[in-house]
């Protein structure tokens, strides 16, 4: 991907201050909050198996008293038996007969008594292991935990830092007046970006497997989140038609990938903030932007329906919500035409 890193560079190089300022603070704020979606996976983890260890703990305990409720009626039983030990039931005993199905029952009772005193100390044993791994887990827990508070903290800041930087970018935008021009490089930096793509992977194809081709899913492709179609593909806007749709949603909301394939781009552009591209193969790429972090990086294989992104405000936005697009050739598709229906406003 020599190529790409190559536009990337040059597209670097034109942004103004408070551009670099805010593509360090949003790809930062894209860090951590993938660093908290991991730590929260890992607590999640370990409180689900401790939760686990106390009940086995519990269990255990319970089969202890039980058994240990048992012995003691089988002692009791012993005491009272051991007033005619055993050769004095032998001595005892007239019919044959009995005397053998006496001395069966005497070896039952004592061969379950051993039994009992057998699984006891097994129940003890395993008892004093689980909670040895119970404090274990325990003590895993507060690094995870002191962690997640640090990273909460860092996440809360860089916004605050972000809202700066953002007031900042706009003002200058204002007094400049030239948001339109802006626009009109932001698409024109997609479009090298594009290019730089589809160069750099026309030698490289998607491994066929199970999957079927992209071009036979049209018009049942899943969406890549729930929400309400916020713009349509074609909507006005100052820099002329919007050639993906937006869609509304919650910041944090998990975005899934609409078909099976590679991950080709996963980095910030201007405008379009932290950006995943999704090659499909037959020279089709998907587009998620605005988003708050990346799951994915350059290289990385998805299926139909992986969580690859979470919807974000980066790239400048004020209102959470997603860009998505389909390319063909590098030109753009209405979605609508490849996803399934929309259904009252709503996509998902």
């Amino acid at each position: 991907m020599s190529a790409v890193k190559q536009t990337m560079a040059a597209n670097q190089q034109t942004l103004s201050k408070e551009e670099k300022a805010l593509q360090k603070v949003e790809t930062d704020l894209g860090r951590s909050t993938s660093i908290l979606r991991k730590l929260n996976s890992k607590l999640s983890a370990i409180k689900k198996k401790i939760a686990g260890l106390k009940n086995k703990q519990g269990d255990l305990k319970n089969q202890i008293t039980q058994q240990k409720h048992n012995l003691a009626e089988q002692l009791r039983s012993a005491h009272v038996m051991g007033k005619q030990q055993q050769i004095k039931l032998l001595l005892n005993q007239e019919d044959p007969n009995k005397l053998s199905r006496v001395m069966k029952y005497y070896d039952i009772f004592n061969q379950t008594r051993i039994e009992n005193v057998r699984t006891l100390k097994v129940a003890i044993t395993e008892l004093s292991q689980v909670e040895e791994q119970l404090a274990s887990e325990k003590l895993a827990l507060t690094p995870v935990v002191e962690s997640r508070a640090a990273e909460q903290q860092t996440l809360l800041q860089s916004k605050k830092k972000r809202s700066v930087v953002l007031a900042s970018l706009q003002k200058r935008l204002k007094e400049g007046g030239s948001e339109l021009k802006r626009l009109q490089d932001n698409e024109k930096r997609l479009a090298n970006l594009l290019v730089s793509i589809r160069q750099a992977i026309e030698t490289i194809p998607i491994a066929e497997s199970k999957n079927k081709a992209f071009q036979s899913l049209k018009g049942k492709l899943r969406w890549p989140l729930k929400g309400a179609l916020h713009k349509r593909f074609g909507s006005a806007r100052k820099s002329g038609r919007l050639d993906g749709v937006l869609i509304s949603a919650r910041e944090g909301t998990t975005i899934r990938s609409i078909s099976h394939g590679r991950v080709v781009f996963a980095d910030w552009l201007r405008g379009y903030g932290l950006l995943l591209i999704i090659d499909h193969g037959e020279s089709y790429l998907s587009l998620y932007a605005f988003n708050e972090s990346l799951y994915k990086d350059v290289g990385d294989w998805v299926e139909e329906g992986e969580s690859v992104a979470t919807v974000g405000i980066s790239g400048g936005q004020q209102k959470a919500g997603l860009y998505f697009g389909i390319r063909k050739n590098g030109k753009p598709v209405n979605p609508t035409h490849w996803c399934r229906a929309v259904k009252k406003g709503r996509v998902g």
